[in-house]
Protein backbone atom coordinates (compact mmCIF):
# COMPACT_ATOMS: atom_id res chain seq x y z
CA UNK A 1 0.00 0.00 0.00
CA UNK A 2 3.10 2.40 -0.42
CA UNK A 3 3.22 5.34 -2.62
CA UNK A 4 5.45 6.58 -4.88
CA UNK A 5 7.93 8.87 -4.10
CA UNK A 6 6.92 11.49 -6.45
CA UNK A 7 3.36 10.89 -4.48
CA UNK A 8 5.07 10.98 -0.99
CA UNK A 9 6.82 14.52 -1.94
CA UNK A 10 3.43 16.26 -3.04
CA UNK A 11 0.74 14.90 -0.99
CA UNK A 12 3.21 15.25 2.41
CA UNK A 13 4.14 18.77 1.12
CA UNK A 14 0.47 20.08 0.81
CA UNK A 15 -0.31 18.23 3.91
CA UNK A 16 2.75 19.71 5.68
CA UNK A 17 1.96 23.18 3.84
CA UNK A 18 -1.69 23.43 5.62
CA UNK A 19 -0.26 22.21 9.01
CA UNK A 20 2.11 25.40 9.17
CA UNK A 21 -0.81 27.57 7.54
CA UNK A 22 -3.31 26.62 10.34
CA UNK A 23 -0.93 26.93 13.28
CA UNK A 24 0.58 30.04 11.91
CA UNK A 25 -2.49 32.00 11.57
CA UNK A 26 -3.94 30.63 14.75
CA UNK A 27 -0.98 32.22 16.66
CA UNK A 28 -1.68 35.58 14.87
CA UNK A 29 -5.46 35.39 16.03
CA UNK A 30 -4.42 34.45 19.67
CA UNK A 31 -1.93 36.93 19.82
CA UNK A 32 -4.05 39.54 18.24
CA UNK A 33 -7.36 38.98 20.45
CA UNK A 34 -4.86 38.64 24.20
CA UNK A 35 -5.91 35.39 24.12
CA UNK A 36 -2.74 34.84 26.17
CA UNK A 37 -3.55 36.91 28.57
CA UNK A 38 -7.28 37.33 29.53
CA UNK A 39 -9.11 34.05 30.33
CA UNK A 40 -12.67 35.19 29.13
CA UNK A 41 -14.63 33.06 26.55
CA UNK A 42 -14.89 36.37 24.48
CA UNK A 43 -11.41 35.44 23.36
CA UNK A 44 -11.91 32.50 22.54
CA UNK A 45 -14.09 32.60 19.79
CA UNK A 46 -12.60 34.44 17.19
CA UNK A 47 -9.67 32.17 17.44
CA UNK A 48 -13.10 29.15 17.44
CA UNK A 49 -13.68 30.81 14.28
CA UNK A 50 -10.60 29.65 12.28
CA UNK A 51 -9.78 26.55 14.64
CA UNK A 52 -13.32 24.83 13.63
CA UNK A 53 -12.83 25.38 9.59
CA UNK A 54 -9.30 24.33 9.76
CA UNK A 55 -9.65 21.20 11.75
CA UNK A 56 -12.10 20.01 9.39
CA UNK A 57 -10.39 20.99 6.07
CA UNK A 58 -7.29 19.03 8.02
CA UNK A 59 -9.92 16.15 8.82
CA UNK A 60 -11.09 15.98 5.06
CA UNK A 61 -7.26 15.82 3.62
CA UNK A 62 -6.59 13.24 5.88
CA UNK A 63 -9.26 11.18 4.70
CA UNK A 64 -9.08 11.51 1.66
CA UNK A 65 -5.03 10.68 1.98
CA UNK A 66 -6.44 7.26 3.97
CA UNK A 67 -8.47 6.74 1.49
CA UNK A 68 -6.65 7.33 -1.80
CA UNK A 69 -3.95 4.55 -0.33
CA UNK A 70 -6.95 1.77 0.55
CA UNK A 71 -8.24 2.35 -3.35
CA UNK A 72 -4.66 2.23 -5.02
CA UNK A 73 -4.35 -0.82 -3.29
CA UNK A 74 -7.49 -2.35 -4.64
CA UNK A 75 -7.34 -1.34 -7.73
CA UNK A 76 -3.85 -3.81 -7.70
CA UNK A 77 -4.95 -6.45 -5.51
CA UNK A 78 -6.20 -9.62 -6.92
CA UNK A 79 -10.19 -9.73 -7.71
CA UNK A 80 -10.96 -11.52 -4.23
CA UNK A 81 -9.28 -9.06 -2.22
CA UNK A 82 -10.16 -5.88 -4.23
CA UNK A 83 -13.72 -5.85 -2.46
CA UNK A 84 -12.16 -6.87 1.01
CA UNK A 85 -9.97 -3.59 0.34
CA UNK A 86 -12.97 -1.75 -0.53
CA UNK A 87 -15.23 -2.83 2.30
CA UNK A 88 -12.33 -2.06 4.47
CA UNK A 89 -12.47 1.65 2.95
CA UNK A 90 -15.72 2.02 3.73
CA UNK A 91 -15.53 0.68 7.33
CA UNK A 92 -12.43 3.15 7.64
CA UNK A 93 -14.68 5.72 6.44
CA UNK A 94 -17.65 5.05 8.58
CA UNK A 95 -15.14 5.03 11.73
CA UNK A 96 -13.09 7.66 10.82
CA UNK A 97 -16.24 10.34 10.45
CA UNK A 98 -17.65 8.60 13.66
CA UNK A 99 -14.55 9.64 16.08
CA UNK A 100 -13.90 12.92 13.77
CA UNK A 101 -17.54 14.22 14.66
CA UNK A 102 -17.38 13.20 18.35
CA UNK A 103 -13.39 15.23 18.15
CA UNK A 104 -15.00 18.08 16.47
CA UNK A 105 -17.69 18.55 19.19
CA UNK A 106 -14.98 18.89 21.70
CA UNK A 107 -13.08 20.77 19.68
CA UNK A 108 -15.81 23.36 19.52
CA UNK A 109 -16.58 22.82 22.80
CA UNK A 110 -13.26 24.36 23.99
CA UNK A 111 -13.36 27.69 22.10
CA UNK A 112 -17.86 28.51 21.89
CA UNK A 113 -19.57 28.86 25.55
CA UNK A 114 -22.35 26.26 24.92
CA UNK A 115 -23.96 27.14 28.24
CA UNK A 116 -25.64 30.47 29.00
Amino acid sequence: MGLSHTEKKWLGGFGGFLAIVFIVVSQIIKFQTDYFTESSFGNAEPVGQWVVPGFIVLGIYLLGLINYRLIKAAVKAKSWQRWGLVVLDIVVTIIYLWAGSVTLFFVGFSYFPFAP
